[in-house]
């Protein structure tokens, strides 16, 4: 019984923090819908169609066949409730046509209090959630690339210690799934692209696993599951003022049921995301965004740093993040990321 009531404190938690995550995958879910990188977050989560977009392995695997360099990317942010998340990409391309990148993503509780059914604090704990990606990208044209990443997550609700009673098994192993990438940098204006996401190895693609909450089998398992997801992202650049200017476009399609491909309108979730960013100043970005029901703002600016006779240009990013549905503020999402030359 106590554990079931910490259990039911986390979903709350991770639903407070993620909007609609009990029906687009739940803690499962969320980490993946929360992105990567304050760059694109800045701009209302946009990067599937930005060739320029880190780590490509998250937002499209076929991002990395137009990598050039050695690229990196750092993200660390803190949200509202003690939660702290970010992440790390690293990418590159093979001879010239072919790009590989990894990446992995986190998010946790700093101070998560673990109540019993007598409503007594047992003590605090920190429970966290990553997932891994391996991406691998094929450029077909100057212009068209296609890619696939794999992808695994592990989570653990770090609760054991409090538990001499119960053999509580705190770390949860995801299967590995894998997401089909493809974008078209269809002029210098204009880019597309189109990302199957969570699809699994098993019958019907569907990406469901069993957790098991015990060693002995004494508690009742539960069920892990990130639904299909359909992602069409559209770019578009240009000058205004004499100044760089992007607009981006996604629309995204959950699909909430384990069937191959579901036609029932009321087994799909659908939603959008759109940016906009500006060069106000010489290598200064101002960026706004929409994504689902929270709003996005963010700044960046580039730097060249000179070592050697070498230039180790990299750029500084900012995003604030308001999550209208639960009324949180998140002020503190910074990035850095760059190449090495």
């Amino acid at each position: 019984m106590r554990y079931r009531i910490i259990l039911l404190g986390l979903l709350f938690a991770s639903l407070a923090f993620a909007g609609k995550s009990a029906r687009l995958g739940g803690f499962d879910g969320f980490v993946e819908r929360m992105g990567a990188s304050a760059r694109e977050l800045g701009r209302g989560n946009t990067g599937s169609a930005d060739t320029l977009a880190q780590p490509g392995a998250y937002w499209n695997p076929a991002l990395l066949a137009f990598r050039k360099n050695i690229s990196y990317s750092l993200h660390a942010e803190k949200r509202d409730l003690d939660r702290a998340g970010g992440s790390l990409g690293i990418e590159g391309k093979i001879g010239s046509r072919m790009g590989i990148g990894g990446a992995i993503l986190y998010r946790g509780d700093w101070d998560f209090k673990v109540i019993d059914e007598d409503d007594q604090t047992l003590g605090n704990a920190s429970p966290f959630f990553s997932m891994m990606y391996l991406g691998f990208s094929y450029r077909l044209t100057r212009r068209d690339a296609v890619g696939i990443s794999l992808s695994m997550s592990y989570d653990n609700l770090g609760i054991a210690e409090f538990y001499d009673d119960i053999d509580v098994e705190d770390g949860y192993r995801s299967p590995v799934t894998f997401n089909l990438g493809f974008v078209r940098q269809i002029n210098e204006k204009w880019s597309l692209s189109v990302v199957v996401r969570n699809l699994s190895f098993d019958k019907n693609l569907t990406a469901s696993w069993t957790k098991t909450t015990s060693g002995d089998n004494s508690l009742e398992s539960t069920e892990g599951v990130r639904p299909k997801t359909l992602q069409v992202g559209v770019g578009y650049r240009s000058v205004l003022f004499g100044r760089y200017a992007a607009l981006w476009l996604e629309a995204i399609d959950y699909q909430m049921s384990e069937v191959f491909l579901a036609f029932d309108p009321d087994a799909h979730y659908w939603t959008a995301r759109l940016g906009a960013e500006y060069e106000v100043i010489p290598r200064g970005m101002v960026r706004l965004g929409f994504d689902d029901m929270n709003f996005t703002a963010g700044l960046g600016y580039s730097f060249d740093v000179r070592i050697g006779k070498k230039k180790w240009p990299f750029e500084v990013n900012y995003a604030l993040i308001y999550e209208s549905e639960a009324d949180l503020w998140n002020p503190l999402s910074f990035a850095i990321r760059g190449f090495i030359p």
